[in-house]
């Protein structure tokens, strides 16, 4: 990194959790990155063998290995809101080192030529596309999005906010919704606030169960009103996605036709989505259909030939569906345009 143009260090105070998510100790402890190593207390974990970051609200956990190749797990409560500009630090940064490291491994093999990047127009990160088909959308493993890069058509709208939501597994939007609970018992009380991420049309079962748990004392009625209202069309997308809350629904229902219905409606919207074609997968999937599903996550990855979701649903059916020679050119893609680990591993100090 140049030391001219490099961004000036994060500062933050955190504590850290231990496995179950709970605060341990109550004195903030001291942490920072530099651009290249994360620093919590004692503990320095250089950007490049981070293997995964993620965050919550303020919790912020980082995957990486240690000097035996032994996966390491550390979870921390940042003050500030500092959490967002940390993971984007540090998905920028670890990014860039295995672009560089992948782009090396390339020119030892004299294959310097095939290296090929992009970078996501959501949170700037380099993804590596060395010896991938180029297709109309680009996906990014750091911040989960896919998008419509140019060359072909404008993004549509609301594109950028759409994921795989972690409840239901779907391509749709997920979206924080609060959840809160009010006992009253003469004089106990008891409540219950928190935060969850998943898509409306997985919120609302929880939402009803909301309402109706805090009907008899009132307090968290409004509350779970928010979130019915949000759940039901509030939070849903629009525009060029209308109906894929319930196309969603009701493939996970088993009503594969009419899901493939709205599928098909939003396409005609929206040509290029590997994401409504990795649901119209997981539909037929559902159903037995393999070869039908099969055909469709291949559609896909004619959209984004870097989808990860779809490539390992796919990569799974050719096997099960004894596609020998179709397996043999997945794997030969893939694999190829994944860099190698560094052969040494920086022990933490």
């Amino acid at each position: 990194m140049c030391a001219d143009h490099a961004a000036p260090p994060i500062q933050f105070k955190f504590y850290w959790l231990n496995d179950q998510g709970q605060q341990t100790g109550v004195l903030r402890k001291k942490g920072s990155f530099d651009g290249e190593t994360l620093v919590l207390e004692d503990v320095e974990i250089p950007a490049a063998v981070m293997t995964d970051v993620q965050f919550r609200d303020n919790r912020l956990v980082v995957s990486s290995v240690d000097e035996n190749g032994q996966p390491v797990y550390l979870a921390v409560l940042l003050s500030g809101g500092i959490a967002a500009k940390l993971k984007a630090g540090l998905d920028h940064a670890r990014s860039t080192a295995w672009a560089e490291m992948h782009k090396q491994e390339l020119a030892k093999k004299g294959k310097a030529h095939e290296f090929r990047e992009e970078h996501c127009p959501q949170c700037g990160t380099s993804v590596i596309l060395s010896g991938m088909p180029k297709t109309p959308q680009l996906y990014c493993h750091f911040c989960d999005t896919l998008t419509t890069t140019g060359g072909y058509e404008e993004p549509p709208a609301g594109e950028k906010d759409l994921r795989i939501c972690q409840e239901c597994g779907m391509y749709a939007r997920p979206t924080k919704f609060t959840t809160f609970y009010f006992v009253f018992l003469l004089v106990v009380y008891w409540f219950s606030h928190g935060s969850t991420w998943r898509c409306p049309a997985c919120m609302r079962k929880e939402a009803w169960k909301m309402l109706f748990g805090n009907l008899l004392f009132v307090i968290g009625v409004p509350v779970a009103i928010v979130q019915l209202i949000r759940s039901y069309g509030g939070s849903s997308p629009g525009g060029a996605f209308k109906g894929l809350d319930t196309a969603n629904i009701k493939a996970r229902k088993g009503n594969v036709l009419g899901a493939l219905e709205i599928y098909q409606s939003i396409l005609g919207r929206v040509p290029h989505s590997a994401g409504l074609k990795y649901n119209i997968g997981l539909a037929l999937l559902q159903q037995n259909e393999l070869e039908r599903a099969a055909e469709s996550f291949r559609l896909a990855l004619e959209d984004c030939s870097n989808y990860v979701p779809a490539y390992h649903v796919l990569r799974a059916l050719y096997e099960d569906l004894d596609e020998h020679e179709k397996l043999k050119e997945l794997k030969r893609i893939w694999e190829e345009e994944e860099p190698e680990k560094p052969a040494e591993v920086q022990e933490f100090h």
